[in-house]
C-alpha cells in the first residue's frame, strides 16, 4: 500500500515535471536563430538574451524567464506569455497582437510603440511607472490590472478594457479613448489632458484628483 502510495507520488511529480518543461530543441532553435514560431518555451530561462526582432508568432512562453530581455520588434502575435516574468524587458515596437499575458509581471517593461491589440493583460502587475507610450491595445484587456503611474502618453486605447483596474497617477495624455471602459477603476491622480474620451464609459470609477476629465 505504501510503496503504491509513493510510486503515485513520483509519477504525479515527474507528471507535472514534463508538463512544465520546454523542448530543447526549439530553445536551441530561438537562440541560433532568432525564429521560433509556434515553439514550446514554456519555462525557459530567456533571461537578458538578445532577440530583437525575434520571430516567435504563436509560442508557448508561459511561465518562462524573460526578464531583462531584449524583444524591441519582435513578433509575439498570439504568443501565450501567461504568468512570465517580463521585469524591466524591452518590447518596444513589438507586435503583440491576440497575445496571452494573463498574470505576467511587467515590472518595468518597456512597451513604446507596441501594438497589442486583442491581447489580454488580465490581472497584469506592471509595477510603477511601466512604458506603454505610444502603443496600440484596440480592445486590448486590463481586466484588473496594477498599472500604478503607468505611462500612456498618445496611446490608442480605443475599445480597450480597464474594468476594475489600477490607474493611480497614470498619464493618459493625448490618449485615444474612445469606447474604452474604466468601470470601476481607479483613476486618482492619473492625467487625462487631451484625451479623446467619447463614448468611454467611467461608471463607479474613482477620479479623485482626475485632471483633463469633466465628471459630471
Amino acid at each position: 500500500m505504501l510503496r503504491s502510495l509513493i510510486l503515485a507520488i513520483v509519477l504525479v511529480g515527474l507528471s507535472t515535471t514534463s508538463a512544465l518543461s520546454f523542448s530543447e530543441s526549439d530553445f536551441r532553435r530561438l537562440r541560433e536563430t532568432g525564429q521560433c514560431e509556434g515553439c514550446d518555451l514554456r519555462a525557459a530561462d530567456l533571461t537578458g538574451l538578445f532577440l530583437v526582432g525575434a520571430k516567435l508568432r504563436n509560442a508557448n512562453l508561459a511561465i518562462a524567464r524573460l526578464t531583462k530581455a531584449e524583444l524591441s520588434k519582435a513578433d509575439l502575435r498570439s504568443a501565450n506569455l501567461t504568468q512570465a516574468n517580463l521585469q524591466y524587458a524591452n518590447l518596444e515596437q513589438a507586435t503583440m497582437e491576440e497575445a496571452i499575458l494573463r498574470k505576467a509581471d511587467l515590472t518595468g517593461v518597456r512597451l513604446s510603440g507596441a501594438n497589442l491589440s486583442g491581447a489580454s493583460l488580465y490581472k497584469v502587475d506592471a509595477g510603477v511607472g511601466a512604458d506603454f507610450s505610444g502603443t496600440i491595445c484596440h480592445g486590448t484587456n486590463f481586466y484588473k490590472s496594477q498599472l500604478i503611474d503607468a505611462n500612456f502618453q498618445k496611446a490608442d486605447l480605443t475599445g480597450a478594457q480597464f474594468y476594475k483596474s489600477h490607474l493611480y497617477g497614470a498619464d493618459l495624455r493625448a490618449t485615444i479613448l474612445m469606447g474604452a471602459n474604466f468601470v470601476g477603476a481607479v483613476l486618482i491622480r492619473a492625467d487625462l489632458t487631451g484625451a479623446d474620451t467619447r463614448g468611454a464609459v467611467f461608471w463607479g470609477a474613482n477620479v479623485v484628483d482626475i485632471k483633463g476629465l469633466s465628471v459630471k
